[in-house]
């Protein structure tokens, strides 16, 4: 057999990898999905806000700014609001408050709408009321039997016990639905800081634009009347308890005066310039100290260093940093000793008389050295003991003098500790005397936010917003479109294009067969229509079939006989064996069909190919002659038991060579290839396989397995043919299809 045709394969192209203009493609061939999306959620939208209830929103504004007032200190009886984050959310949460709500609401009489009064409307049970009341008594004794008590509310509970959790009935029934009034009007409350300013808005929500006007303008004229409220009462208490105090402190003031008083008459007190004098001479006794201490501190560190140095260099390391003629001279002879020394151990031995000689006068510098050491501690120590001594000695006096001064001034310090007691007093005293003077006329009347502007009555409604609703139908409705596309893309079991089917399989893609429509055919069979229409573009590309075939026979020189396979029935592959052999017929080429399915074929029971190699049928009996066109055509014939029998009889080999000297082209159309094994064992008398998958139908796994399984029968498998494949615009930047796409090349068909 010749060798095998393979192009090289490269990754093949998923979903998840096509460009953006595949995924258009895309897109555009599948818009029909996205229209219906889009519909829907458009219709939704306006079913949706035709069926909601319009609500308006008004909104108010009030801006937090603290007043000064013209008065010494009063932020500290009734303070200031400071501007800061935490303040603006507490005010905040002052207006979105219970207190204010129940205000609002008993001033303008909401707890007579049904708006807000829950138990104001009709109680109609619905659907799902039952369903949750159902569901409630279903689970309710499972839930208490794994409590192990029967179910019971706590209200119940309470009223029960004795004591402060005796509960009346209607009051308790009041305070609850009170309860949800208020809730009811906080739930359409909506209190917000404006960015990172002291501006509050107020905006309301109900079903009316005038009621919403009036609850807005009417939480923000009472938070200003509780602020005004809160700041009278403050005052009030303020005065209450400056009097109070005031009279509490006169009493103080005077005890104070009168004991530093007595105080004066009974101790006798030094002059001041004697303290001042003790004082000079406690700071020059001081000062001598500290000094005496240094001088002792750096006697210690010298004697110190000295012993360490000897500890660890030797006796004659106390000699350093020592500036001494004496100490010089000793260590310049024991130098110069040691060289002469170590001259003559050069050429004398150890023993000789100038060798002991010169180490006997080494010994007398060594020992008067140590000598000198001694001295040097012996001084260093007397140092020590005498700067000890005058350390001792200072501190005693300074004791002395220390005893004198505390006597001395403990007397000043009592004084002047009365002295200071009657003084706070007094001005303790005076504070709250000029404070009480203050507040006691004061009229204040301003709270520290004011409106800032008053709502109006809303022209339209804040709910639904209808073009946000449209544009978000129009959002979801094309997002749900393109899910919906990429689910059904996904399920995709074949491949979308020939590039995806030659990638995948190293083959080469020999045509794409448009899907030829029912509106095309309008009734009649598929050989009138190519009679009809013999070069439309479904013909033109069953010709482009053979045009590539030809090029690969030329090229390999191959045999003019080729097979027509498909992986699984229903693929197309009769149809294009059919209208192959039909076009080329209509050409002028002696083309002959052979139906080799012979276990399914659709043709009718007729002699042909299995009475031929069985039966001895004469080989004119078994040929047929398409009526329409010049095509040679030998079908299935009778059924029979195996039929191996006949696809492996030589007498089927021989007539397959002898019909290819004679026709330009025989075209065998074999059973799938997974269905049975009649096509690996027919592609054995075949020159070229042609192998047929139809467009995103053909499961990849199983075309992937039928070339296989045609490889290792040593088929030459020229290639495949994508069958009924819709041609669109998004097939125009596809080169196997743009022809049938591009609207300037439907002239030639």
């Amino acid at each position: 057999m010749t060798t095998l045709r393979q192009l090289p394969a490269s990754a093949p192209a998923e979903f998840m990898n096509l460009s953006i203009m595949q995924l258009l493609g895309v897109l555009w061939r599948r818009k029909s999905i996205i229209i219906v999306t889009l519909l829907l959620a458009l219709s939704l939208a306006v079913i949706g806000n035709g069926l909601i209830t319009p609500r308006y929103t008004a909104t108010a504004t009030v801006i937090v700014e603290p007043r000064q007032q013209n008065v010494i200190e009063i932020e500290s009886v009734i303070p200031s609001l400071p501007v800061s984050l935490e303040t603006m959310q507490s005010e905040v949460q002052i207006i979105r408050s219970p207190t204010v709500a129940q205000e609002v609401i008993d001033s303008l009489g909401l707890a007579a709408l049904a708006e807000f009064n829950p138990a104001l409307l009709p109680k109609e049970k619905s659907l799902r009321d039952d369903v949750k009341a159902a569901v409630k008594g279903l689970f309710q004794p499972i839930i208490a039997w794994l409590k192990d008590e029967t179910p019971r509310s706590r209200g119940v509970e309470l009223a029960e016990a004795p004591g402060v959790w005796d509960l009346n009935a209607e009051e308790a029934q009041r305070d609850w639905g009170q309860t949800r009034i208020v809730n009811a009007f906080l739930w359409k409350l909506d209190v917000a800081i404006q960015g990172s300013s002291r501006v509050i808005s107020i905006s309301y929500t109900t079903n009316d634009p005038a009621l919403s006007q009036q609850v807005a303008n009417a939480i923000a004229d009472q938070y200003i009347r509780d602020q005004l409220r809160l700041k009278t009462a403050a005052l009030a208490g303020a005065n209450t308890f400056l009097s109070a105090r005031i009279s509490d402190l006169r009493g103080d003031v005077e005890t104070a005066e009168r004991a530093v008083e007595d105080f004066r008459a009974t101790t006798p007190i030094i002059s001041e310039r004697d303290g001042e004098l003790l004082a000079e001479q406690i700071f020059s006794l001081s000062r001598k100290q500290l000094d005496a201490q240094l001088e002792l501190d750096t006697v210690n560190e010298r004697l110190a260093r000295v012993q360490i140095a000897m500890s660890s260099r030797g006796q004659t390391a106390a000699f350093d940093g020592v500036e001494s003629t004496v100490i010089d001279s000793l260590r310049l002879e024991e130098m110069r000793l040691r060289e002469q020394e170590s001259e003559l151990l050069t050429t004398l031995g150890e023993r000789h008389p100038k060798v002991i000689a010169v180490r006997s006068q080494l010994s007398k510098r060594q020992q008067q050295m140590l000598e000198e050491v001694q001295s040097l501690l012996a001084s260093l120590q007397n140092e020590k003991n005498i700067a000890q001594q005058r350390v001792g000695s200072l501190k005693t006096s300074l004791r002395k003098l220390q005893q004198d001064s505390d006597a001395l001034n403990a007397a000043q310090i009592e004084l002047r500790a009365l002295q200071r007691e009657a003084e706070a007093t007094r001005e303790v005293f005076a504070s709250f005397l000029n404070r009480y003077k203050e507040t006691e006329h004061l009229d204040y009347d301003q709270a520290q936010s004011r409106i800032l502007a008053l709502a109006s009555i809303p022209t339209g409604p804040s709910f639904p917003k209808t073009r946000l609703n449209y544009v978000m139908a129009v959002v979801a409705g094309c997002g749900l479109g393109a899910l919906v596309i990429l689910l059904l893309e996904l399920t995709v079991r074949g491949y979308r294009g020939p590039e995806e089917l030659q990638s995948a399989l190293g083959l080469p893609v020999l045509a794409v067969i448009p899907q030829v429509t029912s509106r095309k055919l309008k009734g009649m069979g598929l050989e009138r229509f190519l009679a009809e229409d013999p070069n439309s573009a479904f013909a033109e590309a069953h010709k482009g079939i053979f045009a590539a075939l030809r090029v690969d026979r030329r090229a390999l020189n191959l045999g003019n006989v080729v097979l027509v396979t498909s992986s699984v029935p229903n693929e197309g592959k009769s149809v294009c064996s059919r209208t192959l052999c039909t076009s080329l017929a209509r050409a002028g080429m002696n083309v002959l069909l052979i139906d080799a399915d012979l276990r399914a074929s659709e043709q009718e029971t007729r002699l042909g190919l299995s009475d031929f190699v069985l039966a001895d049928c004469p080989l004119e009996k078994a040929v047929q002659m398409d009526e329409d066109t010049p095509l040679s055509v030998i079908g299935p014939g009778t059924d029979v038991a195996d039929p191996l029998m006949v696809l492996r009889a030589p007498k089927l080999a021989k007539f397959i060579r002898a019909a290819a000297d004679q026709y330009d082209l025989v075209c065998i159309d074999a059973p799938p290839v997974l269905a049975v094994s009649d096509a690996a064992t027919l592609a054995e008398l075949a020159d070229q396989v042609v192998m047929v998958v139809r467009w995103q139908r053909t499961p990849k796994t199983f075309v992937q397995t039928s070339v296989e399984r045609l490889r290792r029968g040593r088929a030459h498998v020229a290639g495949t043919v994508m069958t009924q494949a819709k041609i669109n615009r998004s097939a125009r930047r596809n080169p196997y299809t743009v022809g049938y796409a591009d609207r300037s090349f439907r002239k030639y068909y």
